[in-house]
């Protein structure tokens, strides 16, 4: 059998088991209990949250005969059909490949003939954002009065692009990026079902690259794996992610803080010789300044160098903002420039 990657092998199959979109499973999970399903959904949000995986679940639940509490019994013989790659009853669409005006015709030809296995039949379509104008305008006709029998669940990752006129006819619900506590907790779940032992350092570095997507987390991870089977080190996750280690980073910011540009220099041209990327470095410097500005106002914060805390308290907030501005300019100028 082929190495299935982490994402697939761990993606939920029912809405208890979705983590960090609470209140959409909440409310998805009552329309099946009382029946209350509607014709349209949007599903939007940056990628690695969950809106394919919740669309699935939620295309298994309404055929499902045997629900339980709203989620799908992932036994019954329409639960395991819809499981199999292929079924007529759930349709899944790219947006970017089938994005023509043709594409969606052909979905209102075969829209009309009822499901055979359940009750409904899903199109799911995703990264809807990238149909043609026409392709809209062909899917807003089907939108406006689709059978009793068709739910469609579009998918985005740029609500910005989708015409109002889809969007109002849609219920729309809006996916939350996930807190980097809630990647670490998956993540430990996941290794401790593959025994394999970790780092805690190296999770939270995995969770700060991956910036709130939770795809993006177990990629890594998978990446992670291929350097040692058994085990994930903090050296590895820095060497794949490119991030620099939290204390080079410290004395790095203390550095900058104290006007100190000799030992700024050296110690990023020493984090670069060591793999990690201009532009992760700036963005490591923007989260570990926030982080000191937060420690000055609350009292709360884990650092790693000696007396880096000490240090930083006798700094002016507006010193902290002026090194946020700062490096934020810098992370535009990478645009055109490797230095």
């Amino acid at each position: 059998m082929s190495y299935l990657a982490l994402y697939r092998k761990y993606r939920p199959q029912t809405f208890d088991e979705v983590v960090g979109q609470d209140s959409i499973t909440r409310i998805l999970k009552n329309q099946i209990k009382y029946q209350r399903i509607g014709h349209a959904y949007l599903f939007s949000g940056i990628r690695g949250t969950g809106k394919t995986s919740l669309a699935k679940i939620f295309a298994k639940a309404i055929n499902c005969p045997n629900g339980i509490d709203g989620n799908p019994c992932n036994q019954c013989e329409v639960c395991l059909k819809i499981d199999r790659p292929g079924v007529m009853d759930i349709i899944e669409i790219d947006g970017a490949s089938n994005r023509g005006v043709d594409e969606i015709r052909e979905i209102r030809e075969r829209i009309k003939y009822p499901p055979t296995i359940g009750r409904y039949k899903v199109y799911i379509i995703d990264e809807v954002h990238m149909l043609t104008k026409e392709a809209f305008n062909a899917l807003l006709k089907t939108l406006e009065e689709p059978p009793d029998h068709a739910v469609f669940i579009l998918a985005t990752t740029e609500i910005q692009k989708v015409p109002a006129t889809i969007i109002s006819r849609t219920q729309r619900y809006n996916f939350k990026r996930f807190s980097n506590e809630a990647m670490v907790q998956r993540m430990e779940y996941i290794l401790g079902q593959e025994g394999v032992e970790y780092e805690d350092k190296a999770l939270k570095v995995i969770a700060q690259v991956a910036d709130g997507g939770m795809r993006d987390a177990l990629s890594i991870l998978d990446q992670l794996l291929s350097f040692e089977k058994s085990s994930v080190h903090y050296e590895d996750a820095l060497e794949v992610t490119g991030f620099a280690a939290q204390e080079q980073v410290e004395k790095l910011l203390l550095a900058l803080l104290n006007g100190d540009s000799q030992t700024a220099l050296d110690l990023a041209k020493s984090a670069i010789q060591d793999g990690a990327s201009a532009q992760n470095i700036l963005n490591e410097i923007i989260s570990l300044t926030v982080q000191a500005m937060l420690f000055t106002k609350t009292g709360q914060g884990e650092f790693l160098t000696d007396d880096f805390a000490q240090e930083i308290a006798q700094q002016s907030p507006d010193r902290f903002s002026q090194i946020i501005d700062q490096a934020n300019d810098a992370l535009g100028s990478l645009r055109f420039t490797n230095q």
